[in-house]
């Protein structure tokens, strides 16, 4: 009789490794055989889940995306205003081992998304998705008197956003440069002004 197979689960198990070879190896060493050899699966039985190569990359992408935002709120628990915006802030900058794997994830997601209409898409919605966040934690900061700037929350978004996506090529490809301590120092300066 043969092995019933949880897909839901073995869904689960690809996407964790392959967003794990791509931060470790890159995009290019990520091959399908990579993948299935690292889960000890067949050569041919990863075309049932993933048809191509953007496949795998949008999996990985919506998986580090996803573990972003479940540490986020499991952070966020009573927080709000600047403490809020610096839990979020600190989980999206590569400043730590595991969001310093993930930006190794975003950067080739980027370059594969500027030619795929679909992973453009899974790229806008994320960010709608944080765009929409960031206006709440900012609009609770402005109620609670931590967010005092005169700059417009539609601004402080973009400008947030900016922030940490670009932190996210500065230290994955300028490391010396853009170190941890120079990520917290962006953060905490940044924050400091909003509370102005």
């Amino acid at each position: 009789m043969p092995k019933k197979v949880d897909h839901q689960q073995r869904r689960a198990e690809i996407a964790d490794t392959t967003w794990r070879l791509i931060a470790e190896r890159g995009i290019d060493a990520t091959t399908m055989r990579a993948i299935t050899d690292a889960l000890g699966m067949a050569n041919g039985a990863l075309k049932h889940y993933f048809p191509d190569k953007n496949a795998l990359v949008k999996t990985a992408f919506v998986r580090v995306f996803d573990n972003t935002n479940t540490r986020i709120q499991q952070r966020l628990a009573g927080l709000t205003g600047l403490a809020a915006l610096r839990v979020f802030c600190q989980e999206v900058m590569p400043a730590e081992d595991v969001t310093e794997l993930e930006a190794r994830v975003v950067l080739p997601f980027w370059q594969r998304a500027l030619a795929d209409a679909q992973l453009e898409e899974v790229w806008a919605e994320a960010m709608a998705q944080w765009r929409q966040q960031l206006r709440r934690i900012l609009a609770e900061g402005r109620e609670e008197g931590t967010i005092r700037t005169p700059v417009a929350d539609d601004a402080l978004v973009e400008q947030l956003l900016a922030m940490l996506n670009g932190a996210q090529v500065l230290a994955v490809l300028g490391p010396d440069e853009t170190t941890r301590e120079t990520q917290q120092a962006m953060i905490e300066s940044y924050l400091d002004n909003l509370g102005r």
